[in-house]
């Protein structure tokens, strides 16, 4: 009996054992899941940050273009108006050495002042409007004076540039003032006839 005894005792050992085993399992299982289903809630918001992110980056880089271009144009309208001072500058240069006689010493120093002028305009990308004989056009000149001439040809031409106009780059830094050619009016010549 003392063998029944122990082997009843070991059958409730092994049962003991497997239902040990049993609940371990489920609960380990669970606890598996538990643990996916957290990485898994872990994983999307890691994705939701990753995405977030990303939306402030761009958003960020958009802003940073826009403060830039911002800035270049502020610069330019700084640089326009600075150069367009230099200009009158060069305006009054250009009378003076036209007025003067070529032998005079003043004359000479005035003109070395006004092609420094000059070069500095130039290394700042401002360029004259060339104009004279062409059309006129209202977006680059405006009519400083206004000629009858007899030449049909000659009509809207330009004849005389009374001050330049200047480009810095692409953009018109200041509109030249400009002498153009108008047709004669035949009214006029014939008496109202």
């Amino acid at each position: 009996m003392a063998d029944n005894n122990d082997n009843v005792t070991e059958e409730k050992k092994e049962e003991a054992k497997e239902r040990v085993q049993e609940v371990n399992l489920d609960e380990i299982v669970k606890a598996c899941r538990e643990k996916d289903e957290k990485l898994k809630e872990l994983e999307d918001k890691i994705f939701e940050l990753k995405l977030e992110n990303i939306k402030l980056k761009e958003q960020v880089r958009k802003e940073s273009e826009i403060l830039s271009r911002e800035v270049e144009r502020r610069f330019l309208t700084e640089k326009s108006k600075l150069l367009r001072e230099f200009l009158e500058i060069l305006d009054n240069f250009e009378r003076a050495t036209q007025n003067m006689d070529e032998s005079e010493n003043e004359s000479r120093g005035l003109t070395l002042i006004k092609t420094q002028i000059e070069q500095f305009l130039s290394s700042q990308g401002v360029k004259e409007i060339e104009l004279e004989g062409k059309t006129f056009d209202p977006n680059i000149c405006e009519i400083g004076e206004v000629i009858e001439v007899e030449d049909e040809e000659k009509a809207n031409k330009i004849l005389k540039v009374m001050r330049k106009g200047y480009y810095l780059g692409d953009t018109i830094l200041r509109t030249a003032v400009v002498s153009v050619a108008v047709p004669k009016n035949k009214d006029s010549n014939n008496g109202g006839e």
